[in-house]
Parts: C-alpha cells; structure tokens; sequence
C-alpha cells in the first residue's frame, strides 16, 4: 500500500498559510504591500477585535481588472513577475504570488475594486479559498479588502493568538513602518471606530517622525544627511547621545523602501554611538539604506522581513558613515526644560519635644522624588512624623566639606563638637533603605548641646570607629567599594551589588510594596508592540507599586511608583519590562520578580556615588549578618574577603 501521496489542494493552501499568516498583523503587512504597489496616495486600515474578526484594508490605487479578479486568489498568481531575470532585481513589495491564496485559505474575504477607466466595479466573496460570488457592484477607484473571521476553518491556530489589543498593536507597528518608508503616502489607522494614527502623506519625512516617535522624541531627533558610499544611499533621523533607551524597539531600518530587520544595520548603528552613549542604552531612530536591486536579495524569508546584502562591508561602512557625519554636525547638548514645581509644606510638629531637643532633632532630606509625591489615602498613609526625623550624636557624624566646582573634594575631617551642634541632613533615599523601620534616636536632657562641653581639638575621636560586629568599616575606593576589616582580614563590599540584593529580598517578602504618589505623572513612550504587551502587565505593575494607566496610543501615564524608586528612572523599569515581555515567554511569577528586580536595581546605590561613613557602616552590619546577601539579582558577588595571611604572603612576612 502506497504511503507517498499528494495533497489536497485545500490542504496544501493551509499549510501555506502557516507560512505567511501568523497573526492579524501578517494579513495587513501583505494587504498594505499591494496598495502600496498599486500606486496608491491613501491607504486605510479599519480593525475590530484585533484584527481577528474584522480587518478592512482600502486604498485609492490603480484597482484590479474583472478580468483578473479571481486569478489574484489562485497560487503563485502575480502581476510583478515575469521571468527568472527578474528574481535579481525585485524592486516591489509584494511580489511571491502567495499572499491572497494564503489569505483567503483561512478567512472570509469580499474584494471590491474598480479601475479609473470601469464603469462599474467588482465584488468578490471568497470563504476558504472558494469564490462565493462574484458580481457587479459600485465602488470608488482602487480596491477594498474586507477580511472576516481569521482561522474560523482552523480553530487550532486560535489559541495561539493574543488578546485584542496585543494584536492590534502588531497592526499598528505594520501601519507605522510603511508610514515612515512612504512619506508620500497618507496612512490612517481606524481601531474599533476611534483613529490612533495618521500621516499627511505630503512627502516630508519628519511628518511619520513626528507620529512614530512622539513630540518628545522627534525635539532631540537629528537629520541624517544624505550620504552616499559605493552606489549607495542613507538618510533618516536619530536620536541624540543622551537619549538613550535600554531596548532596541526603537531602531527601524529600510531596505529599498522595504522594513527590514537587519542586524548588519544595527551594528553599524550602534557603532556610531560608541563612547558617545551610556553603555547598556540603544540608539533610536529611522535609517534608510538604497542600494541597487541587484545587490540585495529580499526573497531569503516567508514574511520577507529579513534580507540578504551580496556585500556586507560597504552596507556597514554606508550606515556608519551616515550616523557618524549626523552626531558628529549636530546639536547633542540635551534640551532641558525648566518648570517650577511647588515644594510641599512640612506637617506641623505636634509633639512636647524641648526646644533643645527640637535643636538636635532635624528633619531628614526628602528622597529624590519626594518633591513629586502627594499626601496618600489613609490605607497607604506616611509613618508618623517622627520617623522622618532622625538624632545623631555628634560623635558619628562626620560631614565632609562643600566641594568646590573648580577643585577636587576635600579629604573627610574629624567632626569637632560645638555648643551649637546640629547634625546634618541625611539623605533616606540612600539611608532610609538600608535600616529596617526604627524609633527616631532622642537625645536624653543631660545630652543636649546646652549641656556638652567643647571638646578640644587634641582629643577628637578618629575617623574610623569599631563596629560592634567584630567589623569596622575603613572607607571606600572609587565610590563604589566599601572597605572594612576586622580579625581575619579584609572585607570588599559592592555597595550597589549588596543594596541591590537587600531591597530585592524586601521587596519579595513584602505582600505590598509601599508606593507614593506622584505630583506629576511619568508618561512612559513606548513602541506599538511593547505598549500592547505592557497593557497585559498592569495587574503585575500594580502588585509591584505601580499605578499605570493608559495616555495614548503607545504612552502610558505613571501615577504612583514605589517609594525607593527615583522619578527619573521609572521611564526605563516600565520601558524595560516591556520589552522582556515582548522578547520572553516566561510565566507571571518570574514576569513580577523581573520587575522586583528592575526596581531593586533602580532604586539601590549608584556606584560611583559618594556614600557618608555612617551609611558604609549600616551597610556592612547588615551584609556581614545577612547569609542571603551574597550575590545581586544578576549572580555576581557582593563581598570578596583578603584574609591576613594573604596580605602577609604579599609583603614576604611569611614563607610561601
């Protein structure tokens, strides 16, 4: 018995396409592909549901002759292809002959087209491949394609779609890049009948810019100037060094007026950038590459997104030079703007402290973005007053001078203690974080600055005390490492790496992580597809501290934020987890430690910033104490140890 046999045709259509139709998003990249081809000046796409149930792609082209109407449906039916010559120089978008077949294989479709020189029009409707009708009807010049009910014939493949609004932020992303291939196109993009996108289709390039990348960012562009290098063209806008963003989701590249996803390109880019960007961050912006036909090949992949260059070097060294000369002839001091915020009046003290023990006690600095935060609801209500106000006995303050703008910081002084001592402002943005909640430190009456006498200046305590831990804390090298000793050696602490962990392993124990308010929402940009996967997330957003609600069509307005975290750095934690949702499958419990961890990183100590010698020492009490601190989030160490003997092998004080 044979066990070799032929398809059906039906079936070999279904297994075609899988190939060119994996979502809502695949149906409006090939549609939009043929207006484009068809020398329209005005394209619309009209969604429902995603694109699943609903998907209306009409344009004002040259239109399809009754003729030719029902032969489009077939297999491997083309107008753009002749002969095998011309496989070597393709030059329009749609071009393989399988995109109406596939289509039609797995959706209800009804075409209407007209040509300009037709009476009357056609209208076609198709289910599974199989014309339904096929009759006169009215219609404007150009052609209309009405896609209904995806996959309604293989209801297999409908679990593997996302939820309405994820999918059609994937049709959003499709408009957008043929929006900004052809500026000379006007795109209007219709979502459950509201318009999220549209372009004027004049010709100017800065127009699609403008509507892609958002004002904010279109402000800090640059001009790529036309460049030219070995038969080829760049041209496009990028961003300004100090506009970088911790993902790629930005970077569009067009080959040929073609989308294209090119790492070639993007390396080249991003080469551009170096020693000008802060490492970790990713340029943006729109670059488009023309080269002769011949020299690219763009029929490597199904959705022919990615293409392959008969000559890498020269392509790299065209896209370099352009960035480069574009960096190199603009503006990249940042544009700051400057606007006056209304500082919060500090509560009424309602205590019965004296008034020296109101001289001892200061209140503390608020954090970085407490001049953000609003008076939260009672459920979410500050601690008491008293826990802002912290009490240091003159012995453990130690102040450093005021650093000059023209000369290097002054090495740390012995702190001399005066009648009128007060100690200084502490910073809680770094304080606050590394000691549990405690009882504001009060000064008994005999201890008040009235009371203690001035201490000479020969008997000062020195600069390093003895923890009462067997450790005692030495300093720290580059700001960034905490020095301390104690009976067995030396101790190397990464203060980022060590904080890091310990609000990690806070933040994870903690059933709700305490946020604040802000005066002035966050308004995060992100890309159509990280904006449609982050509006999955906002349960998890919210677990994690966040309030975050939608502002636009790929913004996002921040609310609240969790308390540890800098105003500045909450664009990046919400831009970040986005784009690990687009780019991970990973399950909800590993998505919010993600976000812990985002915001752990965000809010610990910099290295690289200085840090007092009380908070050194906090720091290494807790770490030393701490069996789960002994690697960040990432894996790396938090503390190295050089024992005494090992100092002693280094200095020849013992045998080897």
């Amino acid at each position: 018995m044979a066990i070799i046999h032929e398809l059906s045709p039906h079936l070999a259509d279904l297994i075609a396409a899988g190939e060119v139709v994996e979502r809502p998003a695949s149906v409006a990249k090939e549609l939009v592909e043929n207006a484009i081809d068809a020398g329209a000046t005005r394209i619309t796409v009209e969604i429902e549901n995603g694109g699943i149930s609903y998907l209306r792609i009409a344009d004002n082209g040259c239109g399809i002759a009754a003729e030719d109407a029902p032969i489009a449906f077939r297999r491997h039916a083309t107008s753009k292809l002749r002969t095998e010559e011309d496989l070597n120089k393709i030059g329009t978008l749609g071009f393989r002959g399988e995109a109406l077949a596939a289509i039609s294989s797995v959706t209800r479709i009804d075409l209407f087209t007209r040509q300009a020189d037709a009476i009357a029009g056609l209208h076609l409707h198709l289910e599974a491949g199989q014309i339904q009708t096929c009759e006169e009807a009215g219609c404007p010049v150009g052609t209309t394609m009405v896609v209904r009910d995806l996959f309604y014939n293989t209801p297999a493949r409908m679990k593997f779609l996302k939820k309405d609004f994820t999918e059609a932020g994937y049709i959003l992303g499709v408009v957008q890049h043929a929006a900004l291939s052809h500026p000379e196109i006007g795109f209007t993009m219709i979502r459950d009948g509201k318009q999220v996108f549209t372009t004027d289709g004049r010709g100017k390039l800065i127009a699609p810019v403008f509507a892609v990348f958002g004002k904010e960012m279109t402000d800090s562009m640059l001009p790529v100037p036309k460049t030219e290098h070995q038969n080829m063209t760049v041209t496009g806008y990028i961003v300004k060094p100090h506009l970088g963003r911790p993902n790629r989701g930005m970077q569009h590249f067009f080959v040929n007026g073609r989308y294209v996803k090119s790492k070639l390109m993007q390396a080249a880019m991003e080469e551009a950038y170096r020693n000008a960007m802060i490492t970790g961050k990713y340029p943006s912006g729109a670059v488009f590459l023309e080269l002769p036909l011949s020299s690219v090949d763009v029929n490597v992949h199904p959705a022919k997104t990615e293409v392959k260059f008969s000559q890498e070097k020269p392509v790299f060294e065209a896209v370099y030079i352009a960035c480069k000369n574009a960096l190199a002839a603009g503006d990249n001091i940042p544009l700051l703007t400057h606007q006056e915020k209304p500082s919060p009046t500090p509560a009424p003290r309602e205590d019965n402290l004296s008034a020296a023990q109101q001289q001892i006690t200061v209140p503390v600095s608020p954090p970085a973005t407490a001049h953000e935060a609003l008076p939260r609801e009672e459920k979410n209500a500050p601690p008491p007053i008293e826990d802002f106000f912290v009490a240091v006995p003159p012995r453990a303050v130690r102040p450093q001078r005021p650093i000059e703008s023209d000369t290097a910081a002054a090495p740390m002084q012995p702190y001399q203690s005066t009648p009128g001592f007060a100690p200084r402002r502490v910073d809680p943005a770094l304080l606050q974080p590394l000691r549990e909640e405690a009882e504001p430190v009060q000064v008994p009456p005999e201890q008040t600055p009235a009371a203690m006498p001035a201490v000479p200046a020969e008997k000062q305590e020195p600069a390093v005390q003895t923890i009462t831990g067997g450790a005692r804390v030495i300093g720290e090298c580059f700001h960034t490492y905490l020095i301390a000793e104690d009976a067995d050696g030396l101790i190397l602490i990464d203060k980022h790496a060590a904080h890091e962990r310990m609000l990690f392993n806070k933040l994870r124990r903690e059933s709700v992580i305490p946020s604040q308010e802000l005066l002035t929402p966050a308004v995060v940009e992100l890309t159509a597809e990280q904006a449609a996967v982050l509006r999955e997330q906002l349960n998890e957003l919210r677990q994690a501290g966040f309030d975050v609600d939608p502002f636009g069509e790929n913004s996002f307005a921040v609310r609240s934020a969790p308390a540890y975290l800098d105003f500045g750095d909450i664009p990046a934690v919400i831009s970040e987890l986005a784009e690990k949702t687009l780019t991970s499958r990973a399950p909800v419990p590993d998505r919010l430690d993600d976000l812990i961890h985002m915001v752990a990183c965000k809010a610990a100590i910099k290295a690289g910033k200085a840090t007092s010698l009380t908070e050194l020492q906090d720091l290494c009490d807790r770490v030393l104490s701490d069996e789960d601190v002994r690697s960040c989030p990432h894996g790396r160490p938090t503390t190295v140890r050089l024992t005494k003997y090992e100092l002693d092998k280094l200095f020849k004080r013992v045998n080897q």
